[in-house]
């Protein structure tokens, strides 16, 4: 989880962090500011998941740094010493409001908080593309797939291959790029299979569109138009052929 404080006391943000880095492990402070100016110079650079925002700082208030930025795209804790100001905080959409000195078992429930609103927003990305696939033709399907950082929406037909590491699946894209999801091979197996991918070996699973031939030296050796080569099981050589003459 990228993290970016805004604080104008260089006391309270070391402790911020520390007590991140004691209690988040997932957190990464990737920025910090020192009041309104600075802060939007930050927030103007930066893409966090959530920004821990004073609220009275030396040359304004953390309202005023939310009402010149605009709509944020991540999302928003208030850290002060003021309570009277929790209500206007969540008129801004907050997460959380918490109190200094911060208290690590509420900085934990905030950042679960922050954790649920981000799970809200892909089962959303994800709900778009469910809409969008119903009206597009089969060949222009998409699919979310979320690494560690990011959510991304790729057309199926972008997809090469995907291959088994471990835990994770890494995609391999027409376009050069490589994803490392979070999920693994058999996640998706079921639901590439509908759309013209076959399974060639336990670790590998190709877009049978994106075939370009398959050699014979060492019991078969699939290459793919990126230049990618592949291994084939044995006993899926007859299947492979099979799938490719039903395209």
């Amino acid at each position: 989880m990228k993290i970016a404080l805004i604080d104008d006391e260089l006391s309270m943000r070391d402790n911020l962090k520390a007590l991140l880095h004691k209690y988040i492990q997932s957190s990464e402070v990737i920025g910090e500011a020192n009041g309104v100016a600075t802060g939007l110079q930050l927030l103007n650079t930066i893409q966090p998941d959530v920004l821990f925002l004073d609220v009275k700082m030396k040359d304004g208030t953390g309202f005023d740094l939310l009402s010149q930025y605009g709509t944020p795209n991540f999302h928003i804790v208030f850290v002060t010493g003021y309570d009277q100001y929790a209500i206007k905080a969540f008129k801004y959409s907050a997460v959380d409001y918490l109190l200094k000195p911060v208290d690590p078992e509420e900085l934990t429930k905030a950042v679960g908080k922050v954790e649920s609103a981000i799970n809200i927003q892909k089962n959303k990305v994800a709900l778009n593309a469910l809409v969008e696939n119903r009206k597009n033709a089969a060949e222009h399907q998409k699919i979310v797939v979320a690494d560690a950082d990011n959510v991304y929406l790729i057309d199926i037909q972008d997809i090469s291959h995907c291959e088994s590491t471990g835990n994770y699946t890494l995609f391999y894209l027409t376009d050069g790029r490589k994803i490392l999801i979070t999920k693994t091979l058999k996640d998706y197996e079921e639901l590439l299979r509908e759309h013209g991918f076959f399974r060639v070996h336990r670790s590998h699973i190709i877009n049978l569109r994106q075939f370009e031939k398959l050699t014979k030296r060492d019991g078969g050796v699939i290459i793919m138009k990126d230049g990618s080569k592949l291994p084939l099981a044995v006993r899926r050589k007859q299947l492979l052929v099979e799938a490719l003459q039903r395209l």
